[in-house]
């Protein structure tokens, strides 16, 4: 468990980061809501695997759907037990999502753990 120190040290340097890491990568969006659900989602919502006594959420922006960058995107996960994961969606992705099939996708290893997000369009 991180001490509120540690925390807001490591949250202000991903604050800082991000908007540098972010052109670098070839991100075209990222969702920055924390804990997204289907009534503030402006797209898909999907919730996680349940790891660790715990689940993120997860929205996926129209724009991206109708619209997907090549290089692709990489959304942030909602706030949940003091940390967030990345999930990163290919064009490919992007595209099957739109036309109304399921995506399952990995999200990055935060705190010694992963989610599964399985990411359908209603």
């Amino acid at each position: 468990m991180y001490t509120r120190r540690q925390l807001l040290t490591r949250g202000t340097t991903l604050l800082l980061l991000v908007p540098v890491v972010g052109p670098i990568l070839g991100c075209s969006s990222s969702s920055s809501n924390s804990g997204p659900d289907a009534a503030t989602c402006a797209g898909v919502s999907s919730t996680s695997s349940v790891t660790g006594q715990h689940t993120h959420t997860l929205c996926v922006l129209t724009t991206d759907l109708t619209s997907p960058p090549a290089a692709g995107v990489n959304y942030t996960t909602s706030l949940e037990s003091g940390h967030t994961h990345h999930v990163a969606l290919t064009a490919a992705n992007l595209t099957s999502i739109n036309s109304g099939q399921t995506v399952m996708v990995t999200s990055t290893t935060d705190s010694n753990h992963s989610h599964t997000f399985a990411i359908t369009k209603a």
